[in-house]
């Protein structure tokens, strides 16, 4: 794995804007605690192991590892390069927009919404000992997003969480007629299609549920990502962005956290004023006491990502110190 040397804490140095909302907090709640930027800007998706942040971004071709105290690692996960051009970059990146763990591992999973997105990645084991470079598996998911296509109006896949013997995906319901919905898959399934190394088809799909999240500004809020718990829950994120379509960024109108109970059902949806685009998410139950892990993406290469950390109450949602 490549290491390359990521900004410390005491070296970041947040937008304007970022400054601007740090300054100001949230009135009556707490705000969002910057930890560091990172070096990628497109963040999508989120995992913590034994004090190291995975993170995926859909624009770039690695996977970043950033412990807590040292230098970030870069793995590898397809071969070649991407131009820097945006619109060029923007037409053939993978689209790697959900990041899960995986057994001893992790998914890194195409979002579907073109034909150049239709890839997923198992990386094994997970990133972390210097000594071990992990192997990477290409995975072809194209005929499960044909299958997923006809059923949802505009394939945008943009999450992932194990629970139990399922694998969610997160359709992100934005654009013009669009729809959020929770995908499950066979976990058993699955595992055997990776085995096999067959492409991942429509028998590994078990059910297809639609999510209404409501609107923010006149946008629908719609899933960007989420983090598994214990009891078969999930934590999310939603964001609403006024966009036409899938492929094209808009306004960005809101942005919440939620939890769905192990029915798929909204437990509460809490939202964080004031917030960039929030797109990856790993939460961890403490002492009575909901610990996130959040990273967004600035829909601009030039602005590096931040990473965050905030605290709920995991019954409430509400904001803790």
């Amino acid at each position: 794995m490549r290491r390359l040397v990521a900004p410390t804490r005491a070296d970041v140095q947040p937008s304007s804007s970022a400054r601007r909302r740090h300054e100001r907090g949230y009135p009556g709640r707490v705000a969002l605690t910057l930890v560091r930027t990172l070096p990628v800007s497109a963040a999508s998706g989120l995992v913590r192991v034994d004090g190291v942040t995975h993170v995926i971004a859909d624009d770039e071709l690695h996977l970043l590892s950033q412990p807590d105290d040292g230098p970030a690692g870069l793995l590898r996960l397809l071969p070649g390069d991407l131009p820097a051009e945006p619109r060029a970059r923007k037409a053939i990146k993978p689209d790697f927009e959900a990041l899960c763990r995986w057994h001893d591992g992790l998914l890194a999973l195409g979002s579907g919404s073109t034909a150049m997105r239709h890839r997923g990645c198992l990386i094994r084991p997970v990133p972390g000992d210097i000594s071990t470079t992990p192997t990477v598996t290409v995975l072809d998911l194209a005929p499960l997003h044909a299958h997923l296509a006809a059923r949802v109006p505009a394939l945008n896949l943009e999450g992932a969480a194990v629970v139990g013997d399922a694998l969610l995906l997160l359709q992100r319901g934005n654009g013009r007629g669009n729809r959020s919905a929770i995908v499950e898959l066979d976990r058993h399934a699955v595992t055997l299609t990776i085995a096999e190394a067959r492409a991942w088809d429509a028998p590994l799909v078990r059910d297809l549920h639609f999510i209404d999240l409501g609107d923010r500004g006149g946008a629908p809020l719609a899933f960007t990502d989420a983090s598994p718990l214990p009891d078969g829950s999930l934590v999310f994120l939603a964001a609403a962005e006024d966009s036409p379509d899938t492929y094209r960024d808009g306004l960005l109108t809101g942005v919440a956290i939620g939890r769905l109970a192990p029915d798929r059902t909204i437990t509460w949806l809490t939202d964080v004023p004031d917030a960039p685009k929030l797109e990856g998410i790993h939460a961890e139950l403490l002492n009575n006491t909901l610990h996130l892990w959040l990273v967004a993406d600035p829909d601009d290469r030039s602005m590096p990502a931040p990473l965050y950390t905030a605290a709920l109450d995991p019954a409430t949602g509400a904001w803790r110190p």
